[in-house]
């Protein structure tokens, strides 16, 4: 018996429901912002930045299929988005591509800092203290500062909370030992 399905008429009570690619889209504008802030710490300059943001969104599309959905988007976002990061900036070590200074990178960080001389100081310091850890640690920093859990930035990076936390611990005190270290210069961490 061959049953044929009538094409299921949409009237205006009744909204049709997203596509995947529209689906997708809600979910990439909403989380958006993490995803700037993952491209500024891995980027070196504001082009490598505009790459890494479309290497990024084109990983998360193909793998959007893959995304188990009782899960939390935001971790798989930032999972995809590091690795992605990590390995963007590995190309980059290995390409020799990475000219930018220091002073270029706080001058291109956000715009609302440019206009505060205490901030962007600030962001100096930070993308220096920044520059200076491995790609773990980074990441490890930059969800920690960006207010996930210990228990979050564990899924995302794939370890245990204790590591999260001992790790977090070292790298605070690190930081804080290297502030100390260079006279003359605060941060406020």
């Amino acid at each position: 018996m061959h049953a044929r399905l009538a094409p299921r008429k949409l009237d205006e009570k009744s909204p049709r429901p997203p596509s995947e690619h529209e689906h997708f889209l809600s979910l990439l504008e909403s989380h958006q912002r993490p995803l700037f802030k993952i491209c500024w710490a891995y980027g070196s300059t504001s082009h490598d930045r505009d790459d890494l943001f479309q290497e990024i969104v084109g990983q998360l599309w193909t793998s959007f299929a893959k995304y188990d959905r009782s899960r939390k988007f935001s971790t798989w976002m930032f999972r995809v988005a590091l690795n992605v990061a990590i390995d963007f900036r590995r190309r980059q070590q290995r390409q020799g591509r990475e000219t930018a200074t220091l002073d270029d990178r706080a001058l291109a960080g956000p715009a609302r800092a440019t206009h505060d001389a205490t901030k962007q100081e600030q962001l100096r310091e930070l993308t220096e203290l920044l520059e200076r850890q491995s790609d773990a640690d980074r990441a490890i920093l930059l969800l920690f500062l960006e207010g996930h859990s210990y228990r979050e930035i564990g899924e995302v990076l794939g370890t245990s909370e204790s590591n999260v936390g001992t790790r977090l611990n070292r790298l605070k005190t690190s930081l804080r030992q290297s502030v100390q270290a260079e006279p003359g210069e605060t941060m406020g961490i």
